[in-house]
């Protein structure tokens, strides 16, 4: 089972598997992780487009009204996660390649096409068991097309047989005393099971004869579902040939005994003791030997658990957690807001997932959403009207004073030539050039242009709950000023996140998927100005301060738009960095050197910072000291009331060349 995350483990992180995978299907009581689900529908949506080469089927959880057997979509178990995503990936590959290559109209009038050959007695039990035989031969089928035709994805097969087939009781089964008796029961074990190393193809009468019938190395043979049919009828008829002939010598066996009259004993619970095989036991098993030991009955109970998980998987009955409307809905908010999870975390300490939201939507803000979507957004204030319209006067101020600003920031539009007549080379000036005729040879000229560089600014606000207040009003509304000021400018590119933390699991007090939280509230490369005045009334202050953490998880982002470009990482905070979740807890000296390193990677590609420490009453010195060892010297302690006032200081560095 060393393989069973093996294939995503480079995106999704570290993840950990069991051998016993088969019994983690029951429902995770502390809810679910949304934006995980979200992101990994994503992505096997696409893998589901790359293997069966079509677009237009539909990948989606399985909820309360839907069917996961209809041959049209792909559904999805709501108890996925990390640690049994490739399953989730070989199963649903199986169930999208199905859709492709397999004729569900043969299947669906299986019953009418056996009781053409077999007769109408009995014909419900006999297209039950022939279907179980075409199902597992169609499987072989279409796993050999798809292993050809996109042989980059069969790993998650073998993650999906892992969890559903490779089992160590099936492994002891195969050599034990078990099924080896001729009924339904043993062949369908038997053949199922026929990939395992540990198989016995002496174990029934006939099981040679099945597996050549089969053919596994050669099932490329077989073109169609109709195929698989036509030997799923040889495999049945040879199964029931040798279940009626070994019951017809059972019955003689048994007639020869009681006509001799010596050896009629019983077990005394009914069961005829086999006294002409002395190897048989009362129940009809082999005796056991040290090459065919006997299962405990803790092993027997087991197999019976395993059996039960390979039948699902061959039936295409595998369990699969229902989610509730709520959660699709809260899923598909996820999914429109194109939120990813970023893996982060101090290089000496456990991992954790960053949540990054690159959009504010319409949807986020919507009065209608049920509790768990609101739940999602913890940066949106669904509750206080009386907020929402002081916000809106607060960035009112903010765009007013960045309209001023922005008339002085305009001169970066403007280009300064400086030009140079009568020079020895250069450029001819055609002015002059008929002095050439009076000997003047000088009628060259050179000029030189000078205009500011494009720039870029990313401006990163401390969404936590200590914000709230006067300081969370002078941090919107100073970046509203810059934000105004740059629009009007012209080459300046600002880009705005918050930092917080967000539940995002189910459930009304589930903390269990606790998690940094990074959302790009304004780009003006995509946004303008009227984006700000309808979504930043609707933001608040709420969480702790991942700090460094979310740095880490757009730093490539903001290093990548830097590039070329005068750039500020502009940063307002309060506070030391402070996070504790479920994958880790993050402060102290850990995360002040975790964050003054993810600083660091700007500084060393040229992106100025500008770090101000938005001061309280409990501020104290021991955070002014960590304050500086994340953002250097030059990073600034400010009062809320001259926050504001900072833009314009902010203003002036943006004129400097």
């Amino acid at each position: 089972m060393t393989r069973i995350n093996q294939n995503s483990n480079y995106w999704i992180g570290n993840l950990t598997g069991s051998s016993d995978m088969w019994w983690r299907e029951d429902e995770d009581k502390k809810g679910r992780d949304v934006v995980a689900l979200a992101s990994y529908r994503s992505a096997i949506s696409n893998y589901v487009n790359i293997v069966t080469g079509r677009t237009d089927i539909p990948v989606t959880y399985n909820s309360s009204d839907e069917s996961y057997t209809d041959g049209k979509k792909v559904y999805l178990s709501g108890n996925m996660d990390g640690k049994n995503f490739d399953p989730n990936v070989g199963l649903a590959l199986h169930e999208g390649s199905h859709i492709v290559h397999s004729d569900f109209d043969l299947i669906k009038n299986l019953y009418d096409i056996v009781e053409k050959r077999y007769g109408r007695e009995g014909n419900a039990q006999i297209t039950a068991k022939i279907k179980t035989l075409l199902n597992y031969v169609e499987d072989r089928r279409i796993d050999y097309l798809v292993f050809k035709s996109a042989p980059g994805y069969k790993n998650y097969y073998h993650s999906m047989y892992d969890k559903y087939f490779h089992f160590k009781v099936i492994d002891k089964a195969l050599r034990s005393t078990e099924h080896r008796e001729a009924n339904w029961e043993s062949y369908e074990f038997r053949i199922i099971n026929f990939t395992n190393q540990n198989t016995d193809l002496d174990a029934l009468p006939g099981l040679r004869e099945i597996y050549r019938t089969i053919d596994l190395k050669n099932i490329s043979r077989l073109k169609s579902t109709e195929d698989a049919l036509a030997v799923a009828f040889l495999v049945y008829d040879i199964i029931v040939k040798n279940i009626v002939t070994s019951k017809e010598s059972e019955e003689n066996d048994e007639s020869e005994s009681n006509d001799s009259g010596s050896s009629s004993d019983s077990n005394g619970k009914g069961t005829k003791v086999d006294t002409k095989n002395k190897e048989m036991k009362a129940d009809g098993k082999p005796t056991p030997t040290d090459d065919m030991p006997e299962l405990t009955p803790s092993q027997q109970r087991s197999l019976q658990n395993a059996i039960q998980k390979q039948k699902k998987l061959i039936e295409g009955d595998t369990k699969k957690v229902k989610l509730t409307k709520a959660e699709k809905s809260s899923i598909s908010s996820v999914e429109k807001s194109g939120a990813y999870q970023v893996e982060v975390g101090p290089s000496t300490h456990k991992k954790t997932q960053c949540i990054v939201i690159p959009k504010l939507t319409n949807t986020m803000i919507n009065e209608d959403m049920n509790w768990n979507e609101r739940n999602l957004y913890p940066f949106i204030n669904y509750w206080t009207s009386y907020t929402q319209e002081h916000a809106t006067e607060v960035i009112t101020d903010g765009i007013r004073l960045g309209r001023i600003l922005g008339n002085k920031l305009k001169v970066r539009n403007e280009e300064r030539v400086t030009k140079w007549s009568r020079q020895e080379s250069g450029r001819l000036d055609k002015r002059i050039i008929a002095e050439l005729g009076f000997n003047n040879d000088r009628v060259f000229k050179t000029q030189f242009i000078e205009k500011y560089n494009d720039a870029f600014i990313h401006i990163s606000i401390d969404a936590s709950g200590s914000m709230d207040g006067d300081k969370w009003d002078s941090a919107i509304k100073s970046t509203a000023a810059i934000c105004q000021a740059a629009s009007m400018a012209g080459n300046i590119e600002v880009q705005v996140t918050l930092r917080t933390t967000i539940n995002s699991s189910t459930g009304r007090r589930n903390n269990g998927h606790l998690r940094p939280l990074l959302v790009v509230i304004y780009d003006s490369a995509v946004n303008k100005m009227v984006h700000i005045k309808k979504f930043w009334p609707r933001l608040k202050a709420s969480g702790t301060t991942p700090e460094g953490l979310c740095f880490e998880a757009i730093s490539n982002q903001i290093i990548n738009k830097s590039a070329g470009r005068d750039a500020y990482f502009l940063n307002y905070s309060d506070g030391q960095p402070w996070f504790s979740g479920t994958d880790m807890t993050y402060s102290g000296h850990t995360a002040t050197k975790h964050t003054a390193g993810e600083v660091d990677k700007f500084r060393k590609v040229g992106i100025k910072i500008l770090s101000f420490f938005i001061t309280g009453s409990w501020q104290s010195d021991r955070d002014s000291v960590s304050f500086k060892k994340m953002y250097g010297n030059d990073a600034s302690t400010i009062n809320p009331t001259k926050v504001v006032g900072l833009a314009k200081e902010l203003n002036k560095k943006f004129l400097q060349k």
